[in-house]
């Protein structure tokens, strides 16, 4: 713990960009190496860290196995800004990471509040989000240069998505991938991928976890000992 706090407090005095913390627990200014053909990268705020985040990383690299015939690394990322949230503190993103020791999973901290930030920072990735993400990824008002300036941007570091349905909190409705990609213009639809709701879907959420006062979900010891099986 103590130097996984003096790392952080290196990255919060700005002395580096970008802190990688492997699975094994071995910490690193910079990017993720490259190991496979495809890395995928998992944002989030992850208070807490729970099975949908896991599953979620399952399925897209699943999809990568189908898709593209290759292996992909995944990697969660968490930033110290949030464009919705604002900052976290030092305190609070070395509680956060710890999450990640513990379940053995490699993560990122970055002061990326943007995906066009977060595509010049990790370079060329797939970003693994849910449907509501994808629709903040799509409003206009999150961009001072437009929308389609921005995902050509993106496009330029070589990056893209992969969309995950999501059950919307405020309505209880299930609101599909493709659905939440309706406002991508034509030309940029190339960078989202879909998974459908047979690939994944897990009705869980940080928030419904903390107003519960939980830790973890039910199933969240199941699933880290799944994919520690696996690998």
């Amino acid at each position: 713990m103590a130097r996984l706090l003096a790392m952080i407090t290196r990255f919060f005095a700005h002395d580096i960009d970008v802190l990688y913390i492997a699975g094994n627990g071995a910490m690193s200014a910079g990017p993720p190496p490259r190991k496979h053909h495809k890395l995928l990268v998992v944002p989030g705020s992850f208070n807490p860290l729970h099975s949908g985040h896991l599953r979620l990383a399952d399925a897209a690299r699943e999809l990568c196995k189908r898709t593209y015939r290759a292996e992909a690394e995944v990697v969660f990322e968490m930033s110290m800004a949030n464009a919705d949230k604002g900052e976290i503190s030092r305190e609070t993103a070395a509680a956060r990471l710890e999450q990640f020791a513990a379940a053995e999973e490699a993560v990122l901290l970055t002061r990326s509040p943007l995906y066009v930030d977060k595509a010049s920072v990790v370079g060329p990735c797939d970003f693994v989000v849910g449907a509501d993400t994808a629709s903040r990824i799509l409003d206009p008002k999150y961009y001072t240069d437009g929308v389609e300036a921005t995902l050509d941007e993106i496009r330029r570091h070589g990056c893209g998505f992969v969309v995950a349905g999501r059950l919307d909190p405020h309505t209880g409705r299930y609101v599909n991938a493709d659905a939440s990609l309706a406002a991508a213009p034509s030309r940029h639809r190339d960078l989202f991928v879909t998974l459908t709701e047979s690939d994944f879907r897990l009705d869980i959420s940080s928030t419904e976890l903390r107003t519960s006062n939980l830790c973890h979900d039910a199933d969240f010891l199941a699933t880290l000992a799944e994919r520690r099986t696996s690998r």
